[in-house]
C-alpha cells in the first residue's frame, strides 16, 4: 500500500511538472503505476475475503461466537465499498490520462480527477488499517479447538 502511495505521488508530480521518471514518459509510468495498484488492492481484498471464510468456518465448527461474524460483516460493509470507489477513482483517472494524450477529453478534468482519486485513496488507507487490525482481532478471539 505504501508503493501505491509512492508510486501516485510520483505519478502526480510527473504530470504536473512534466519530468520523466526511470526514463520515461507520465503516460508509460501511469500504465507501470496503475497494474500494480490493481494488483495490490486486490490481493488486499483477497486477504479480507480468504480470512473472512476462515473466520465464518471457525464459528460453524464451533471456535467462536455469531458475534465474531456479525464484527466481520460490519468491517466487510465498511471496508469493500471504499475498496472498490477506490480501483474506480483511480482507474478512471487512468482512463482520462489516455483521453487527454489523445485529445479526447477535456483537460480540465485531468487534475480535479486525480485530487479526487488521491485523496480518497489517503482515506482508504485509513480504512484498510483499521480493517486489517479489526480482523486480527476477530481472529485472535477465536478459541482454539479443545485437545
Amino acid at each position: 500500500m505504501l508503493i501505491n502511495l509512492i508510486n501516485l505521488i510520483i505519478v502526480g508530480t510527473s504530470g504536473f511538472w512534466g519530468h520523466s521518471v526511470f526514463g520515461t514518459s507520465h503516460t508509460r509510468f501511469a500504465l507501470f503505476m496503475i497494474l500494480i495498484f490493481t494488483i495490490t488492492e486486490t490481493v488486499v481484498m483477497y486477504f479480507f475475503i480468504s480470512t473472512g471464510k476462515a473466520i465464518k468456518t471457525a464459528i460453524s465448527s464451533g471456535l467462536g461466537t455469531q458475534s465474531l461474524w456479525g464484527r466481520e460483516r460490519k468491517l466487510k460493509m465498511t471496508l469493500f465499498p471504499q475498496l472498490m470507489l477506490t480501483i474506480l477513482l483511480v482507474g478512471g483517472w487512468f482512463i482520462h490520462i489516455g483521453a487527454v494524450e489523445n485529445n479526447l477529453a477535456t483537460k480540465w478534468l485531468h487534475w480535479p480527477l486525480f485530487f479526487l482519486a488521491f485523496i480518497h485513496h489517503l482515506w482508504s488507507l485509513k480504512i484498510k488499517n483499521s480493517s486489517f487490525r479489526e480482523q486480527l482481532s476477530i481472529i485472535s478471539e477465536l478459541e482454539p479447538e479443545p485437545t
